[in-house]
């Protein structure tokens, strides 16, 4: 039976044009694997003419060249260094992703029946979520969305007050990241970095899955833990506004998912040593394939009620098709 948040997740990505009838389930504000919807030499010429005019607006601010200025330095050469970082970040990671598929097209040749070897760097040992990578993500992105709005504040400051109106309604939108930022702060505080440990490299299409999360602190104070296991499939997404403009974005959507949930007594008997976790993989659904664009993945999500700041981590898992 489909819960109240199942209802609202599917009608918020219906709205959005995110899911359209037969799709599976979205999952809205899912961490990606993907870092942008463009890839290879697509996102490195995509950065080329950005980093070409952060360059050239740097060079104004540095009076390398002749040019009417119409604000300060420092401001010109804040938006230099907006156009630049970004063609520098497009740029980058397309010859990333180049350098990335032409090793995953050698390894294959080789090892054709082993993916797992070479489709993302595994370990065998088990996999870390890092609360505070996580943390500091947050906090870059909400700094960034503040820092992007200081040209337009500074343009109705000096000239029309309309910018400085849409600054200000856009950084109050912002605190949708600071509240994310803080809310993985005191994620961090609580319950410190998590790591969830393989019982077996890899995990096969219809086998059994066992591993092991190392207890984070306070375990105790958790009501409820709830483990996930699903297999997530990313697609780029166009949808179109009612301004009729076309926006892009990664999109997670759910193929497969089966839930464990150990109540407040299950993780006191527990709470000295790792907690087992085991499900069932079904064989009819595809394996792990990170090396394509966008990716497939299977992960285990751990998800603590709690009085205060609740518990919430990601472990990517290496299912394959062993046979």
């Amino acid at each position: 039976m489909a819960t109240t948040t199942d209802l609202q997740t599917l009608a918020a990505a219906t709205r959005f044009g995110l899911r359209q009838p037969g799709d599976p389930p979205v999952l809205l504000n899912h961490p990606a694997q993907s870092a942008t919807t463009i890839d290879g030499w697509k996102s490195a010429l995509f950065g080329v003419p950005f980093l070409g005019v952060g360059v050239a607006i740097g060079c104004v601010a540095l009076n390398e060249i002749p040019a009417r200025k119409h604000a300060p330095d420092w401001l010109i050469g804040f938006i230099a260094g907006i156009f630049f970082f970004g063609g520098l970040f497009f740029f980058l990671h397309g010859l990333r992703g180049i350098a990335r598929r032409a090793a995953w097209k050698r390894a294959s040749a080789y090892m054709p029946s082993e993916p797992w070897l070479y489709d993302h760097h595994w370990s065998r040992e088990g996999v870390g979520f890092s609360a505070f990578d996580e943390m500091l993500k947050r906090l870059l992105a909400a700094l960034g969305w503040n820092l992007f709005l200081v040209p337009f504040a500074w343009v109705g400051l000096h000239g029309p007050r309309l910018f400085l109106v849409l600054s200000a309604a856009f950084a109050l939108f912002g605190l949708f990241f600071w509240a994310r930022w803080w809310t993985m702060l005191r994620d961090l505080v609580r319950y410190g970095n998590s790591y969830l440990s393989y019982e077996g490299f890899p995990y096969s299409l219809g086998g059994t899955l066992h591993a092991q999360l190392r207890t984070p602190h306070h375990v105790d104070d958790i009501d409820e833990l709830r483990f996930t296991l699903r297999c997530v499939q990313e697609k780029y997404v166009t949808t179109r506004g009612a301004d009729n403009r076309s926006t892009t974005q990664v999109v997670c959507y759910e193929l497969y998912q089966d839930t464990v949930t150990y109540d407040r007594a299950r993780l006191a008997s527990l709470a000295s040593g790792p907690i087992p976790v085991e499900f069932r993989v079904p064989s009819d659904q595809p394996p792990t394939n990170l090396a394509a664009t966008p990716p497939i993945y299977w992960e285990i999500e751990a998800n603590g009620k709690a009085r205060g700041a609740g518990y919430q981590a990601y472990f990517l898992v290496p299912v394959y098709r062993t046979s």
